[in-house]
């Protein structure tokens, strides 16, 4: 199947510019649509990249955003999806920060960054849900379950690297081998 640069530009132009919540809540929404409504990749394309951009340096989203894009449209899709998601939402938030810098001190101010945290924690366990949700399988749920509650303890309890817990849990996934 041939995707066209137009379409993925603008895929990763509305998920990375219209979806609040960061990285978790974009890749979610990304999940949705690469894998389920187009079918462009696989679930376990969509997994590689995740894992991808969570181990390489840098932004996560941009760089599970060009593993995503290698995929379906090779170079040019990865630099076009980069550039989509990242330029216009980088403007925004210069344009956003120079906008509350000028009401520092301000209560209203305070009170709506606050909300707007509070709404972003939220959005992040909800994607979180999401990504994990397809892992639950019914014959193979207790791998998925068991590595995300001891990432979570380990990172939350310990303050281990999220690269170490990222590391661990690669590591994990790869030797537990699921019985056919």
């Amino acid at each position: 199947m041939s995707v066209s640069l137009r379409a993925l530009a603008g895929l990763f132009l509305r998920a990375g510019n219209l979806t609040f919540g960061g990285g978790d809540a974009i890749t979610a929404v990304l999940q949705r649509e690469l894998v389920v409504r187009r079918g462009w990749i696989t679930l376990d394309e969509f997994a590689l990249a995740q894992s991808l951009g969570g181990v390489t340096p840098g932004p996560r989203i941009l760089a599970f955003a060009a593993a995503v894009a290698w995929i379906v449209r090779r170079g040019i899709g990865a630099v076009t999806a980069v550039l989509a998601i990242s330029v216009p939402s980088a403007i925004v938030t210069v344009a956003l920060t120079a906008g509350f810098d000028s009401l520092r001190g301000s209560r209203a101010a305070t009170l709506t960054l606050a909300a707007v945290l509070a709404s972003a924690i939220g959005l992040m366990w909800a994607a979180g849900w999401l990504l994990l949700q397809p892992q639950l399988r019914r014959d193979a749920w207790l791998k998925p379950v068991i590595v995300f509650a001891g990432a979570v303890v380990v990172f939350v309890v310990w303050s281990v690297s999220p690269i170490q817990v990222l590391a661990v849990a690669a590591v994990i996934g790869a030797l537990w081998v699921d019985p056919a």
